[in-house]
């Protein structure tokens, strides 16, 4: 820590290096962001005094006294670029050239300098004290640009837009969006006279129940007597009047809000009384249609009263995995007055085409007139579909199967310290470890292999831990709690905790498989370095058949480390990352030469990496060719020979089928049974 710093604490004094680093990364600062990762107890501190001896020399004056030039100047330093859509798609039809185009559609609205400046939308008071009560006080990039752009409904001048968010991960998205749908969920109960009916007036899409749940729980600290009311999609909840609740396996089955007061009783079934519904798209459309995975064209049943729809992880929910399901729920929402808003670190122009028509065509089904259709904004934080520039990455090649898993040893028992150029200034990794894999068969192979690496007086076995889709609910929750806790140091998984999933302080992300997509591995990266912390090493293992799929995730590379910073790269090499201040060619991630070697990908090669992910990671199916087999059995995560599994497997199924004859449990080498696994510590 800053010497400086630590001792005018008392003073509300702040050192030049903490002014600089607010100036160029608001989310780097000593304030929290959405995660809580900075100390609560040093920012309540210095809110005894915020109103006497706060340092203001990098607060703007409130954002009404702006000046276009000044918003203009902020939007620069903090790299941040609003666009009008339709203004850039009216003016794309003239023979102006591109630049000229993107500088008429500019949107140049007043950011939002300090969480402080909220009373100036009128936000509900209780809102704006658990904002100050989570110790949230300097706003991040993202929230600095949208939470206004969001809040200007109640304005006489300006009506709330049509949003689509490209912010990099860990930037404070969802408290962005949380923000002013909590504001304009309040400010709608005030309007109302007398007590007003509670029912469903905002929807919440993310693409997993881990994401759910999280949204959940930031959101649920906001609407802290503020009189509005958040929940999770689960069974037996009822939408809307004659609705009857089914317990579809795609519903949710949240046991931890029994006790909430908006639960619902499953034998009157009355109507769900929420404000706020958060929800995985299968589920909610299990929900309003449940025919609709027999006969995807049955309409879903209306729900008028939706005014706001948000999409987070916008670029997967209307992937064509989720398409059709994150549609319908679209087509459900027929209030007019409806405003969609979409989130997530990586945006493609084809995901954003398809939004824009979508919003196209309803406009044109309600028959919207053009005068009274709301404007559909683009907000860009840094650059598009890169990395944030504190986080170190490296990429090792170890030739064969083999090899990743003695790298994965190597990292969990370091021989030695990872060196930085020609000194050894660096430390070995040091857990937590979150390890993405391509599948769960492999998850679940390298959870089996590495479960008793870790030293008994360490804590053993209950250290490590495995998480996929294919565990029960509250087994994922409870291995997600532990691993919070830190009484989970590595957490094998696969993609499902890829996106959105926020952890306080993940040292290392490990890619044990290549992802199958660029995004995947900026997502992926993410989830360590988040809301600006830094220390974040992302390491990835490519073996010789990954390498036509590895120069997207090098160019990814080169562009975070070329965005660095040299107080970022002086800070890489304290903190033990691969960087160094005086030589970027020496860095631990992208050698120069490294980008003109590896090849470049054909389209076709990168649709089906997509879709299918590495061909010799997949499971082994019956009508594969002996060649197939024998490719995908080598690359097989393990150190037994194909003999030895064989002998095993043979003797295995020898045992089961006596004890299914004497009517007896097959029983494992660790004394555990076939059933489910329940997780650590739930014997």
């Amino acid at each position: 820590m800053d010497a400086l710093r630590l001792l005018s604490r008392s003073a509300g004094l702040k050192s030049r290096s903490a002014k600089s680093s607010l100036q160029n990364l608001p989310s780097a600062s000593g304030h929290s962001t959405n995660d809580g990762n900075s100390d609560p107890a040093a920012t309540r501190k210095r809110k005894r005094h915020v109103d006497a001896t706060e340092d203001t020399s990098n607060v703007v004056v409130p954002s009404a006294t702006l000046s276009e030039e000044d918003v203009r100047q902020i939007q620069k330093k903090q790299k941040i670029k609003i666009v009008d859509l339709n203004r850039f798609r009216a003016a794309s039809a003239n023979s102006e050239s591109r630049k000229a185009q993107k500088e008429q559609s500019r949107i140049f609205s007043q950011p939002l300098t300090s969480f402080s400046h909220l009373r100036q939308f009128n936000v509900n008071k209780a809102l704006t004290r658990n904002v100050s009560d989570q110790a949230y006080f300097q706003p991040t990039e993202v929230q600095m640009a949208t939470i206004p752009l969001l809040l200007r409904g109640s304005s006489e001048e300006a009506s709330e837009p049509d949003l689509l968010t490209i912010a990099p991960t860990g930037s404070g998205k969802t408290l962005a969006f949380l923000i002013p749908l909590i504001e304009k969920v309040s400010r709608s109960h005030k309007t109302s006279d007398g007590h007003p009916e509670r029912h469903i007036s905002a929807i919440i899409l993310a693409p997993t129940k881990e994401l759910v749940s999280q949204i959940v729980t930031e959101g649920r600290k906001l609407c802290l007597k503020t009189g509005v009311r958040i929940t999770a999609m689960r069974k037996g909840m009822t939408l809307f009047e004659g609705h009857a609740p089914t317990n579809e396996d795609g519903t949710e089955d949240d046991e931890s809000e029994k006790d909430d007061e908006d639960q619902i009783s499953t034998t009157s079934a009355p109507v769900t009384k929420t404000d706020i519904l958060v929800s995985t798209p299968l589920s909610l459309v299990h929900a309003i249609c449940p025919s609709w995975e027999e006969d995807e064209s049955i309409a879903p049943h209306p729900l008028p009263n939706i005014e706001t729809l948000i999409l987070d992880e916008a670029d997967v929910l209307l992937d064509p995995i989720f398409r059709a399901q994150t549609l319908a729920v679209w087509s459900a929402c027929t209030s007019p007055s409806l405003r969609i808003s979409m989130w997530s670190a990586t945006i493609g122009s084809n995901v954003e085409e398809l939004a824009v028509q979508t919003i196209s065509r309803r406009h044109k089904s309600l028959k919207i007139r053009r005068s009274q259709r709301t404007p559909l904004l683009r907000t860009i934080i840094g650059l598009k579909d890169t990395s944030l520039p504190t986080i170190s990455h490296r990429l090792i090649f170890t030739a064969t199967e083999s090899g990743k898993l003695l790298g994965m040893r190597q990292l969990l028992h370091p021989s030695r310290s990872f060196t930085s150029g020609k000194e050894d200034t660096t430390v070995p990794l040091r857990p937590p470890f979150l390890v993405f894999t391509q599948t769960i068969e492999r998850a679940q192979s390298l959870y089996n292999e590495l479960r008793y690496d870790i030293p008994a007086p360490a804590g053993g076995s209950s250290r490590i831990a495995v998480l996929h889709s294919s565990l029960p609910t509250h087994t994922r929750s409870s291995i997600m709690q532990n691993f919070r806790l830190g009484k989970i140091w590595i957490l094998i998984t696969t993609d499902l905790l890829s996106r959105g999933v926020d952890f306080r302080g993940v040292n290392v992300v490990v890619n044990y498989d290549i992802p199958n997509t660029v995004a995947g591995y900026v997502h992926r990266a993410g989830r360590t370095g988040r809301a600006g912390r830094e220390g974040g090493v992302c390491v990835s293992f490519y073996t010789k058949e990954d390498i036509q799929y590895v120069k997207g995730i090098a160019n990814v590379i080169a562009a975070s480390e070329k965005s660095q910073t040299p107080s970022d790269r002086t800070a890489g090499v304290v903190k033990g990352n691969s960087t160094t201040a005086s030589d970027p060619a020496k860095t631990g991630g992208i050698q120069p030469w490294l980008l003109h070697a590896l090849p470049s990908v054909s389209k076709s090669a990168r649709k089906n990496l997509k879709l299918h992910g590495v061909e010799s990671r997949r499971a082994v199916h019956a009508d594969d060719d002996e060649k197939t087999k024998r490719m995908k059995r080598k690359a097989r995560i393990g150190t037994q020979s194909g003999f030895e599994r064989r002998e095993m497997n043979r003797k295995r199924g020898a045992i089961e089928h006596s004890l299914q004859g004497k009517g007896k449990e097959l029983v494992d080498e660790d004394g555990n049974g076939n059933e489910e696994w329940e997780g650590f510590g739930s014997a």
